[in-house]
């Protein structure tokens, strides 16, 4: 049995860049369940809109905080990449910094959006910024 196992375990790295596909794909589908919401129709609904798209909107922001942090841990394949390639040292620092700030822009995003009152949100805006953020995720 322990055999096994050592043959259907993946060596370290494997399972580090299996982790951080994952974690891409769940930040990926948490922005397209927030690009569905906001696509829907909002005329009439405001509130109900708004409250659909914070809920999405609040899903994507765990899982970009989940992504950077396992992104940022030893055992993540940045960290490896980091480690054996030190040419590339400085562009691993900047895509985790570009992660960082792309987590803090969603988050005042929806503290910003969470304030503001539902007959005041005017939807074209809140998709034009939407989709900035889903260029940059991108």
């Amino acid at each position: 049995m322990a055999d096994t196992l050592r043959h259907t375990t993946l060596p370290d790295d494997s399972v580090a860049l299996a982790e951080n596909r994952t974690d891409r794909q769940r930040s990926l589908q948490a922005l397209q369940e927030l690009e569905l919401r906001a696509g829907s129709p909002a005329p009439g609904r405001e509130a109900e809109w708004l409250g659909q798209v914070l809920h999405a909107l609040d899903a994507l922001e765990k899982m970009l905080a989940t992504q950077h942090q396992n992104s940022a841990d030893d055992a993540s394949i940045l960290s490896d990449i980091q480690r054996e390639q030190p040419r590339l040292h400085n562009r691993v620092v900047q895509l985790r910094r570009d992660s960082h700030d792309l987590h803090e822009a969603v988050t005042r995003f929806r503290t910003e959006l969470e304030a503001t009152p539902p007959d005041e949100i005017h939807c074209a805006d809140v998709r034009q910024q939407l989709d900035r953020v889903a260029t940059e995720l991108r």
